[in-house]
């Protein structure tokens, strides 16, 4: 029998409209000040205005600092840190993609401590215990931030610099799929197939367990029904609750199991191009699954994957169904334009870097260096596309 630790879920509030109770949910964690991390478009959608009514209708106050465009580099975390002491912040709200959550949980963690936060990078420190209670508050659905251990921040020359811990795990989520509705079809599918490589991978991990099947399975169900209903019409509010909820759920899975090829192939090409990270994944999983499942190792989760995309319980039908589901979102076989100019060399250096190897090693099947080199081929064999969408 199998052995295994569940990791925890943070209380979770879900529903349209639901911003407009994190002033209540706030004053229960014992009120302000609060520093609000969010990413910088959202002030310029108003987003961050609906926000600052709950919290103002309550009387809390507040510093909003929208200041993440893009993956956040650890000078911005160590600035945000000074911001949060600066302002004697009680509480940290992340709010905006998973830049904007990995930032707030790892600020929210360790600003107290008043140490940088390369002192805690591949956990070359345990992390303080003297931590802030955080909220997130999601506006995209894909990374699943809400519910996990992990922030990947950008190191000063790009790399990516990996901090996990229960210590960084969010005392709140607050999922409303109205915060959603803006984000245009491309990265509703990319934001959306990053979830999908979260619980397909979570529940094919060499670490999966009943926790990882339990909530990549049902991810998997609920994505391949609602991400191309979301991605063809943005205004299906159903349809966005679902991705949302789902993207939850695969978090989950990625939560107790963690993730394996994908993952090491996409945190390998966002260190050497500025492609987007859920695009990448989806990329790197398609590639890898078919000789994944060729491999004898895992098949009888293969196969169950593979039903969950609604394909038929074998696990040589996970790699057509993963394919279709991604072609139905409009995500053709083809490497971003920033990709142009990364070598197979290059890629295959990056996955066998110890901060992404340790992805490959969780593959249901043994994976050598050489093999690795193989894998790293067949993704640079992928047309580049003219364009970034």
């Amino acid at each position: 029998m199998q052995t295994f630790n569940m990791g925890r879920v943070p209380p979770v509030t879900f529903g349209a409209g639901r911003i407009r109770k994190v002033g209540d949910i706030v004053a229960g964690l014992g009120g302000g000040p609060v520093l609000v991390i969010a990413d910088a478009i959202l002030a310029e959608l108003g987003v961050t205005d609906t926000l600052a009514e709950s919290l103002t209708a309550k009387g809390i106050s507040f510093e909003l600092a929208a200041d993440v465009a893009g993956e956040p580099k650890q000078a911005l975390v160590d600035a945000l840190c000074a911001r949060a002491r600066e302002a004697q912040a009680k509480v940290v709200i992340g709010l905006g993609g998973g830049a904007a959550m990995d930032a707030a949980k790892l600020v929210a963690a360790i600003a107290p401590s008043g140490q940088p936060a390369h002192t805690f990078d591949l956990a070359a420190q345990p992390l303080p215990d003297t931590g802030l209670p955080s909220i997130a508050i999601p506006t995209t659905a894909g990374t699943g931030s809400e519910v996990t251990r992990t922030s990947v921040i950008s190191r000063a020359d790009g790399s990516k610099g990996w901090f996990w811990g229960e210590e960084l795990m969010f005392h709140q989520a607050v999922l409303d799929p109205e915060l959603t509705l803006s984000l245009p079809p491309h990265l509703t599918a990319w934001t959306g197939i990053d979830a999908v490589a979260h619980a397909l991978e979570g529940s094919t991990a060499r670490t999966t367990s009943l926790a990882g099947l339990m909530y990549g399975l049902e991810a998997l169900r609920i994505m391949s029904d609602a991400l191309p209903r979301a991605v063809a019409d943005g205004s299906d509010i159903e349809a966005r609750g679902q991705v949302l909820w789902g993207s939850m759920v695969a978090g989950l899975s990625l939560h107790n199991c963690n993730t394996h090829m994908g993952h090491n192939i996409s945190h390998s090409l966002g260190s050497l191009s500025r492609v987007h990270h859920g695009l990448a994944t989806g990329l790197g999983l398609e590639v890898s699954m078919p000789w994944l499942v060729d491999r004898p190792e895992g098949a009888e989760n293969y196969a169950r994957a593979a039903e969950a995309l609604g394909a038929a319980a074998e696990a040589r039908a996970l790699p057509g169904a993963l394919s279709n589901l991604m072609r139905s979102c409009g995500i053709p076989a083809a490497l971003p334009a920033e990709c142009a100019d990364v070598s197979v060399s290059a890629l295959a250096a990056e996955m066998r870097n110890p901060a992404n190897h340790g992805m490959a090693k969780n593959a249901a099947c043994p994976i050598s260096d050489e093999e690795l080199d193989e894998i790293a081929a067949m993704v640079m064999a992928l047309p580049v596309a003219k364009s970034a969408a």
